[in-house]
């Protein structure tokens, strides 16, 4: 499997001048329905309004130069329309606005295509949709750095299905799970940045976790290079065990959910030998799987564990004290 290409469609709040925030529907232009092309920026970069954010299309990214690039290029486009009145571009994914415009026709307006949750789905043919949020009832908006993956000879639709929820599951791994400690921020995960969060695409998979905070262009680059991390942990990946990552589904709402989901997982691989050579997997605790006989030969042994069917008995080297663990979070 190879990710020939990185796009994004990327959402930046407006900051008035004394750092508050403001609606960028003065300074926007165009919809979703009618995004409006950006010719002083070259083929392929739009424009439109998006609730109360500017949004933005880069076009397809072969390079991580040619990514930063136009990324940088976007967001300083809509810095231009807001600098001459003394305003700026957030740095932040989530922005709390007053209520007067919060309540306008606008600050009201929610995306109405449902996104695919690939925590929830499983297999090829359970793919399951859910509506995107409606943040009516909040004070705040939240701003995304959607990653749009293309793959090369993309596939028959089971096959495109397998690999965008196994994309999914894992830019949870590589990248959301990353960002937050890089920068926290709760709301996102409630809303629009809920873990394993996707679009299937013709080209392939759109992952919508990412903050717009990453849209700065320190962070860029390592934006790509999760992503070719990401790819790389999936060509190590026999077919056998590929399959594995989304045979279950999966109950996800936080970041230790994400982490256990991922020992169950990785518990039922017949290799784990290369899971040491990446730092977001190398620390995911492995439970082996044995049998009731085994575990009866074994009990005075120092083996760090055992099993019994689908619960598995945790056992630290230093004692001889058990925690039992229940498969199928």
């Amino acid at each position: 499997m190879r990710i020939i290409t990185l796009g994004s469609d990327p959402e930046f709040f407006v900051l008035d001048k004394t750092g508050k925030p403001y609606p960028a529907t003065p300074f926007a232009i165009g919809s979703k329905e009618h995004p409006i092309p950006i010719p002083e920026l070259g083929q392929g970069f739009y424009e439109q309004q998006d609730n109360l954010s500017f949004e933005g299309n880069i076009p397809p990214c072969y390079t991580k130069q040619e990514f930063v690039k136009n990324v940088t290029l976007l967001r300083n486009y809509f810095l231009s329309k807001v600098l001459k009145y003394g305003y700026s571009i957030s740095p932040n994914g989530i922005e709390r606005f007053p209520k007067r415009m919060l309540k306008t026709k606008q600050g009201m307006e929610f995306g109405c295509s449902s996104v695919v949750s690939s925590w929830d789905s499983s297999g090829t043919t359970n793919i399951i949709s859910v509506p995107t949020p409606n943040l009516k009832d909040v004070d705040y908006r939240v701003s995304g750095f959607h990653i749009h993956l293309g793959l090369e000879c993309f596939y028959s639709k089971p096959r495109s299905n397998l690999y965008s929820l196994i994309i999914g599951r894992l830019f949870d791994l590589f990248l959301t799970l990353p960002s937050h400690k890089i920068k926290d921020e709760p709301e996102r995960m409630l809303s629009y940045g809920k873990f394993g969060m996707i679009r299937i695409k013709s080209y392939g998979v759109e992952c919508r976790t990412l903050s717009s905070f990453f849209t700065q262009e320190e962070y860029l680059s390592w934006v790509w290079d999760q992503v070719k991390k990401m790819e790389n942990f999936i060509n190590y990946i026999n077919e056998e065990d590929l399959k594995k990552i989304v045979k279950n589904a999966h109950v996800v709402s936080s970041a230790l959910d994400v982490e256990n989901a991922f020992s169950d997982i990785f518990s039922t691989f017949k290799d784990t030998s290369f899971l040491s050579k990446f730092d977001e997997t190398k620390n995911i605790k492995i439970y082996e799987r044995k049998t009731n006989n085994d575990k009866k030969s074994e009990d005075n042994t120092d083996n760090n564990v055992y099993s019994s069917h689908t619960t598995y008995y945790y056992c630290t080297k230093a004692t001889s004290d058990c925690i039992t663990t229940t498969i199928g979070r």
